[in-house]
């Protein structure tokens, strides 16, 4: 909270207005799969983060975050009824799989 009020940024009030100009790139059933996406890294994070402290966990990399976050989103993938969508969610897992091995 100090930082947004010492730069002057005022904190989301929602997923739309912290997202909603780059969302606005993506037609409805991508915008829906980017946000499963992101839900999946968020989850990722949140155990990888309980597993540090509740259970003394040592990861060597944040990587292994982001490949936690993949494997949410392909396991969510087999789970839809459309294949459209199971296409958008193995997609979306891909290209990100490929930018976490750029880094």
């Amino acid at each position: 909270k100090i930082i947004y009020l010492a730069t002057g940024l005022t904190l989301p009030r929602s997923i739309s207005h912290m997202l909603g100009n780059w969302l606005s790139n993506f037609d409805n059933n991508e915008r829906r799969v980017v946000l499963v996406g992101a839900a999946a890294l968020c989850w990722a994070i949140w155990r990888c983060r309980n597993d540090i402290i509740f259970k003394k966990t040592k990861y060597s990399s944040f990587m292994q975050a982001v490949f936690r976050g993949i494997y949410w989103l392909r396991l969510w993938a087999q789970l839809q009824r459309k294949d459209m969508i199971k296409v958008l969610f193995r997609r979306e897992s891909l290209a990100l799989e490929a930018v976490a091995l750029e880094i």
